[in-house]
């Protein structure tokens, strides 16, 4: 049997050899069909890539929970204890400081800048993509002057970031250590994260503040404070409709640990919207895969259109292969791999040509758009295997009924002609 196969892919490549036009022409489709296969593949990958970048960029990576409690916060590290205890892989504080922080350069006071005071964790709640410098590290918190990533917008107004200055009723000297891309939550306002310090806590938490404490002081109005809390995405808390509510459960059976014994409201809520991105991608790439699908199903009835001439004309070749001893097996295998060959030849074809189509598009989009560093327009490697392997299927189902047509056909008549 290994020898019937071996000399049917010897007469296969023999007959592709032989009939060049023929083999070009049934190319023809399954170069178009394979190669929309490939982009199909392709333009899911690099759009699932971006959209889920996007989310992670504006949104919080998967699962991540923002919760927001208005009281009187006794004991923050033990509130922000209980986050991690309740299902939080990752918490940072994500609010605005209650202070009405005002940034200026030189003689030029910059008023309207949304500042955010965070933690050093929020890089891994949030994706931070950075034009310059780099984000927080736990070697800030030891600095004695408040510490800053500026967005793009607020970097080219201040000009020299050595010079810049915080205060409400005083200024200060602030460090900027990174400069991060302008996001849609900017809105094309100045914004800035602000690390959350001992240099820059009194700051963010206004008068009421008590740092011996670790929280704000008693009698201190009520305040509302807001963190980001990235949960395992297979937690039931993480939930986009009920896991919020199941969230707050766990950690007002906790409140006495950080609430002073007074009243504190609790919300949770998800606001990453990783699912309704996976949806939309698995819709659209259903839908282009449908599409390539069916120009596909049309390269193959070329090839077995093809396939069905060819046996028909060389009646005469296989006749004289059975009548010098050729087996019905080895005849049959050299037919379906004629058409397998011819198949896989278009989709290496379709393969060198979709590699050039992506690279002129990385060109073109990377003129009017930048693309997070870490995504990049390339052919991934599960195009390039759904591309050969649809392309030798396609070749295997053409070959087959050309196949069986010419062991039926009777070798007396085929000599005859």
């Amino acid at each position: 049997m290994l020898r019937s196969l071996s000399a049917g892919i010897v007469l296969a490549f023999a007959g592709s050899r032989a009939n060049v036009a023929r083999t070009i022409l049934s190319c023809a489709g399954i170069v178009i069909g394979v190669g929309a296969l490939i982009m199909v593949v392709t333009a899911g990958d690099l759009g699932q890539r971006y959209a889920t970048a996007f989310s992670e960029a504006n949104a919080g990576r998967a699962a991540t929970m923002e919760t927001a409690t208005f009281g009187s916060i006794s004991d923050l590290d033990a509130y922000e204890e209980d986050l991690s205890r309740s299902g939080a892989q990752d918490v940072s504080l994500y609010q605005s400081p209650q202070d009405n922080l005002i940034l200026r350069s030189g003689d030029e006071v910059l008023d309207l800048v949304n500042i955010t005071a965070v933690d050093v964790a929020l890089g891994d709640i949030r994706r931070i993509n950075l034009t310059e410098g780099r984000w927080f590290t736990e070697a800030d918190l030891e600095s004695r002057a408040p510490v800053l990533v500026v967005n793009e917008a607020l970097s080219d107004a201040i000009g020299d970031r050595t010079a810049l200055q915080m205060g409400t009723d005083r200024w200060i000297d602030v460090r900027v250590v990174g400069v991060s891309e302008d996001s849609i939550l900017d809105g094309g306002w100045f914004s800035a994260y602000l690390l959350r310090s001992p240099a820059s806590e009194d700051m963010i938490f206004g008068p009421g503040w008590d740092a011996e404490a670790g929280g704000f002081a008693a009698g201190t109005q009520d305040l509302l404070t807001i963190h980001l809390a990235r949960l395992d995405p297979s937690d039931s808390a993480a939930e986009h409709l009920t896991g919020g509510a199941e969230f707050a459960d766990r950690m007002n059976s906790a409140q006495w640990r950080w609430s002073g014994g007074a009243e504190v409201d609790f919300m949770a809520a998800r606001t990453d919207y990783s699912n309704e991105t996976d949806f939309l991608i698995s819709i659209m790439s259903w839908g282009l895969i449908g599409v390539a699908a069916i120009t596909l199903s049309t390269g193959m009835l070329g090839v077995l259109n093809v396939g069905l001439v060819t046996v028909r004309e060389r009646r005469r070749e296989l006749a004289t292969y059975r009548a010098l001893g050729a087996s019905r097996f080895t005849l049959f295998v050299a037919v379906v791999m004629e058409a397998v060959v011819v198949s896989v030849i278009a989709g290496i074809i379709a393969l060198v040509l979709s590699f050039a189509v992506v690279a002129l598009a990385g060109v073109a989009i990377g003129n009017v758009l930048t693309l997070p560093p870490d995504i990049t327009m390339t052919v991934p490697p599960a195009a390039v295997l759904v591309g050969l392997a649809s392309a030798a299927l396609v070749g295997l189902l053409a070959g087959i009924i050309p196949a069986i047509r010419a062991l039926r056909a009777s070798v007396v008549a085929g000599l005859r002609e």
